[in-house]
């Protein structure tokens, strides 16, 4: 059992860290990978942030337009 109390980082939000597990359940990572693939836009070499992980990131981002 932990000691210490489990706290988010400073500044973080815990409907931040909630809203990328909704979009993965909307939008299942194979369903994704599947979208890339027939695109031709499958990763060709290893990144820090994968592909899959930026299409997350790009939806996210159009949910908040006006936080551009």
């Amino acid at each position: 059992m932990a000691r210490t109390k489990a706290t988010l980082g400073v500044g973080a939000r815990l409907a931040d860290h909630l809203s990328v597990s909704v979009l993965a359940l909307v939008y299942p990572p194979a369903l994704i990978e599947g979208i890339l693939r027939e695109c031709g836009v499958e990763g060709k070499r290893l990144r820090t942030l994968p592909m899959l992980t930026m299409s997350y990131y790009c939806i996210g981002l159009s949910l908040y337009p006006e936080w551009e």
